[in-house]
């Protein structure tokens, strides 16, 4: 009895040591099971997968779900010839493989071999479960790939004004996408700090994952030189005109993502002038509940909501979370905060916290400079394992800069995803247990739905569909608060389709098609709607089947907002 009261301590021990290290995301070390019958065997080798030379003390550990969140075995390791053999228990199981310990310098870390999951997986999610009935004999092998780096691509094209004109001295920047540094950020603040990766701008303040910048030549011409096979935005800025991102987009959040695998041209930027209206400026700060400064992205929305993106305005805190966004029309707006990292995003409320839902802030009145606004944002909570990915949709397509949260059962902020230019969002770290998910984004619906985590569950998967928040006004008097271009119906068509469109406000309208080649093939309206819903109805029968294009262009008449869209139709015969 006096022996137990010192072994149960030990073992509890060692399994709550074992618990933490995977809670950080690392292999635990081998700790002796609980008593079991060892009824099951898995076996098989372990080579080099380029010399396909056998690998002497390979670690090949077992995980298993055991409570919250999981347990591991011992470490088994490979002979001479590259060989292991374990007896476990009955169960379900994750295996992974690491490499024999390799005196590698970190800056020669090319052809180190790297550690893997079985099936070639690289996370515990995404592993391939292994499971074991009483009286089976596995085969497991695995052969480790080497370290290769990625090619070296290059990014070029030009920058012009509005009209065509090369910009000499235009400023360009290559960066990190926001999914990637809010997903890097949970287990590595450092991402936030890298040196070299932090510019200041005048006007756009401190940004954050910047990997290239470069300023135009005479031409307008720029020539970026970046790790190929990543995913990147690109940013084009100078004074006195509006930054812009690839491809013609105004905000982080709606930039289109690159993915270069080889050289790249043809990325192209063509900057407007700042119009004399937007004079003013917001300032303020990003805050915990401390009154610690958090450095975040920036984005002002003007009311109505997404009445036109073009008229929103970003910026960029600096370290101590202060921000001032410059070059602001008149008029009433909701300001966002977007952490970098490790706290999720809040609009602006007087004297609130983590303020999700557009419809709860509150809204700034911009008659004059606008100083004193805090925003308050509220850190995460996560600690799981599992994943959860989706696609939110609006009118069937996939909308960009929606906030995707994940809220445990006490209301704290566990997750959080920010949708791409496809509508995709990824939510990594989630505990077992009941998740409820707010998604919301300025101008649509907010949607909440909860979601059960099973002790199992690795790697989830939950679409959304938003609906645009309701017109202002009612019957056919009703108002839309913003302006919309809707997909062509039917599509594919054959001979005629109709296009529908919405204006928030007095506008003049353009509504163009153009062929695949982008030639100019005929204009369906042009000249100033009130504001209002609108249809179109294109006839196409004396043009060949194929690939078409149509585009709305949308100006207020009375305010600085102004409106493009493109979408893809198919004519068959």
């Amino acid at each position: 009895m006096k022996q137990l009261r010192y072994v149960l301590p030990g073992i509890l021990a060692l399994a709550l040591v074992a618990g933490l290290a995977f809670a950080q995301g690392l292999p635990g070390p081998g700790i002796p099971p609980i008593a079991a019958p060892a009824v099951d065997t898995v076996s098989g080798f372990v080579i080099d997968s380029v010399s396909g030379k056998a690998l002497l003390n390979a670690r090949v550990t077992f995980y298993r779900p055991f409570f919250h969140p999981v347990f591991w075995l011992p470490q088994f390791r490979t002979d001479s010839t590259g060989f292991y053999r374990a007896v476990l228990d009955t169960g379900t199981y994750r295996i992974y493989c690491q490499p024999p310990m390799q005196l590698v310098p970190f800056a020669s870390i090319v052809g180190a071999l790297l550690p893997e999951w079985y099936d070639n997986a690289k996370t515990y999610a995404e592993a391939t479960p292994v499971v074991l009935t009483e009286g089976t004999n596995v085969t497991i092998n695995f052969a480790l790939v080497r370290y290769v780096p990625p090619p070296v691509v290059h990014l070029s094209g030009t920058v012009s004004d509005s009209s065509g004109s090369p910009l000499k001295g235009a400023w360009v920047l290559v960066m990190r996408t926001i999914q990637e540094l809010q997903a890097v950020s949970m287990t590595n603040k450092d991402i936030l700090n890298v040196p070299g990766e932090s510019v200041l701008l005048d006007g756009l303040g401190c940004m954050r994952g910047v990997v290239w910048k470069g300023l135009t030549d005479s031409s307008g011409a720029f020539n970026a030189t970046l790790l190929g096979n990543r995913s990147y935005v690109a940013l084009a800025v100078k004074p006195g005109y509006m930054p812009q991102f690839y491809d013609h987009k105004d905000q982080p959040a709606d930039a289109t993502i690159l993915t270069p695998s080889a050289d790249t041209s043809g990325i192209d930027f063509n900057l407007n002038l700042y119009h004399p209206p937007q004079k003013y400026a917001i300032s303020g700060s990003v805050v915990d509940s401390s009154g610690t400064g958090v450095p975040s992205r920036i984005i002002a929305f003007p009311l109505p909501p997404r009445a036109s993106r073009s008229a929103s305005r970003f910026a960029y805190t600096d370290s101590l979370g202060v921000f001032t966004l410059p070059k602001v029309a008149g008029g009433k707006y909701l300001v966002l905060a977007i952490p970098f990292g490790g706290y999720a995003p809040a609009f602006y409320k007087a004297g609130a916290f983590g303020v999700m839902r557009w419809k709860d802030a509150d809204t700034v009145n911009v008659e004059g400079d606008v100083n004193g606004v805090t925003i308050g944002v509220v850190p995460f909570a996560y600690g799981g394992v599992a994943s959860l990915t989706g696609t939110v949709r609006a009118d069937g397509q996939g909308v960009e800069g929606i906030n995707v949260y994940a809220l445990a059962s006490d209301g704290s902020t566990v997750g959080y995803g920010l949708t791409d230019g496809t509508g995709a969002y990824a939510i990594s770290g989630l505990t077992v247990g009941t998740t409820t998910l707010v998604v919301d984004g300025e101008g649509y619906d907010a949607v909440q739905q909860s979601i059960v985590v099973g002790v199992t569950d690795y790697a989830l998967t939950q679409d959304f569909s938003l609906g645009v928040t309701a017109s202002v006004g009612t019957g056919s008097n009703a108002v839309p608060l913003a302006y919309t271009l809707r997909q062509n119906y039917p599509n594919p068509f054959n001979p005629s389709t109709t296009i529908s469109y919405q204006l928030s406000e007095l506008s003049h309208v353009t509504l163009t098609v153009y062929d695949v080649l982008g030639r100019e093939v005929e204009t369906l309206a042009n000249g100033v709607k009130q504001a209002g819903q609108y249809t179109a109805v294109w006839n196409a029968a004396r043009y060949a089947s194929g690939v078409y294009f149509y585009r709305l262009q949308a100006s207020s008449v009375n305010s600085a907002a102004s409106f493009t869209n493109i979408r893809k139709m198919v004519l068959v015969k």
